[in-house]
């Protein structure tokens, strides 16, 4: 326990380390001050929504050593389940290609269909982040993370081309970003999202909104103390606003996660 002298000195420590910090709080004001007045109120519509979301995989894992088996699985909001399947870190990434395609070649999972789209036949060449590793060599379990990744992405993909009833709000778990892409291949899906939404709205007349929710985010996290003093997003009714890709990039370790559609050709 701290004796209160101490308490006293401390306080004081504090309190300078706060005033000499004080710079770096009045440039984040600075920086989030132009959002108070481009903050918008969310009005109340009726429209049809599907909540996607894989299973998250501490809750998700059989584990008995040596063995330690993680389920990918992905469902809805309505309970449909669009994939269920086992992996270990030490299944071979040849097995798993194998389960994408049928013999003759054609896909028989979303993730072959989203691979297909994309001008891959590997997983290898789908992310940079899943690689074969020799025999008899410790495996980081961390790529079936990217794996259920991959499927998600690709059963999104595989729902957008299914036929609406009426105009339909899909929401997913997570930002609409990724950095488990190789090469170009994100921007590529994007683009394929953007035209089975463009296609459903001209061939059934229904609009298709997807939408990504994060339950954490590193520009609240860095901006939250000075948004509260700038009085950002402090009203009585749902609001939201649009953070400037300047700002993302200010929060962000990798800048161009930070990048949308309209910073896509900029390097990294």
């Amino acid at each position: 326990m701290i004796d209160p002298a101490s308490q006293a000195q401390l306080k004081e420590a504090i309190a300078d380390c706060i005033g000499t910090d004080q710079g770096v709080l009045d440039a984040l004001r600075e920086e989030i001050r132009p959002l108070k007045s481009a903050t918008r109120r969310i009005q109340p519509r009726a429209t049809t929504s599907i909540s996607l979301v894989g299973t998250d995989g501490g809750n998700n894992q059989l584990q008995f050593d040596p063995f330690l088996i993680q389920l990918v699985r992905v469902v809805d909001s309505s309970n449909n389940e669009y994939c269920l399947e086992a992996v270990s870190p030490t299944t071979p990434v040849q097995k798993l290609n194998e389960r994408q395609f049928a013999t003759d070649g054609s896909a028989r999972t979303a993730l072959g269909e989203m691979m297909a789209f994309l001008g891959v036949d590997s997983l290898p060449a789908l992310s940079h982040m899943i690689r074969p590793t020799d025999k008899g060599k410790p495996v980081s379990p961390s790529w079936v993370q990217v794996y259920r990744e991959l499927v998600e992405w690709a059963i999104l993909f595989a729902i957008l081309k299914k036929d609406f009833g009426t105009d339909t709000l899909i929401i997913c778990d997570g930002l609409l970003r990724s950095k488990v892409f190789a090469k170009d291949l994100f921007q590529r899906l994007l683009q394929g999202m953007k035209d089975r939404i463009d296609t459903q709205w001209s061939k059934s007349r229904r609009r298709v909104y997807l939408a990504g929710v994060a339950k954490h985010s590193k520009v609240l996290s860095r901006y939250r103390l000075a948004m509260a003093l700038e009085g950002v997003l402090q009203t009585d009714y749902p609001a939201y606003v649009e953070v400037p890709r300047e700002v993302e990039e200010q929060a962000y370790v990798w800048s161009e996660f930070a990048r949308g559609d309209d910073r896509a050709g900029e390097g990294g």
